[in-house]
């Protein structure tokens, strides 16, 4: 079984042995083959590529319009927040503390209280506004107000708002809390 393998690793696939005589095949390739439609896109990306072009579009060649700024900022909060859950999930479950233990941990820092706020406004913000945009998305698949730019201008600016200020009243809801558990302890 070795000398097979040690065989397999000397062989190329476009080539064997036989006997004494080493036989090459002549078919190429079907990642080498190309149509003609394949071989003028490979050209033409060449060229794009001298010419110091970017091979595909980029966000910097569009005009920035509220539309695809707030549906790119929906898939990187649920991105974040898919990954936040999946790490944060997987570290708590290996690593030799849990989540109560890591937030007493965090206060034994003794942050001031616009830091932490602040900190708090960044967790709480991508949670409300990828829920509220999440609603506003299902409503487009189910064709309510996609007919008209302004309505569809309207419900961005609208979720943008009510994200901004529910993570906001959040934040200044927990604000007094802290306070009065921290005068609590000490």
């Amino acid at each position: 079984m070795l000398m097979s393998r040690l065989l397999c690793r000397r062989i190329t696939p476009g080539q064997f042995t036989a006997g004494r005589r080493l036989i090459v095949t002549t078919i190429a390739r079907r990642s080498e083959v190309k149509t003609p439609v394949q071989e003028w896109g490979w050209a033409y990306l060449q060229r794009q590529k001298a010419l110091g072009r970017p091979i595909a579009p980029h966000l910097t060649i569009y005009q920035r319009q509220l539309t695809w700024m707030v549906s790119g900022l929906h898939r990187v909060t649920g991105c974040v927040m898919a990954g936040v859950l999946l790490f944060g999930g997987i570290g708590f479950a290996v690593l030799p503390f849990n989540f109560t233990q890591f937030v007493e941990y965090i206060r034994s820092w003794h942050i001031p209280a616009v830091i932490t706020s602040a900190f708090k406004f960044i967790i709480a913000f991508p949670i409300i506004f990828h829920s509220l945009n999440g609603i506003r998305f299902l409503g487009f698949d189910l064709a309510k107000g996609v007919d008209n730019t302004a309505a569809i201008y309207k419900s961005g600016y609208l979720v943008l708002a009510l994200s901004t200020i529910i993570a906001a009243f959040v934040v200044f809801n927990a604000w007094p809390s802290n306070q009065s558990h921290a005068t609590k302890r000490h």
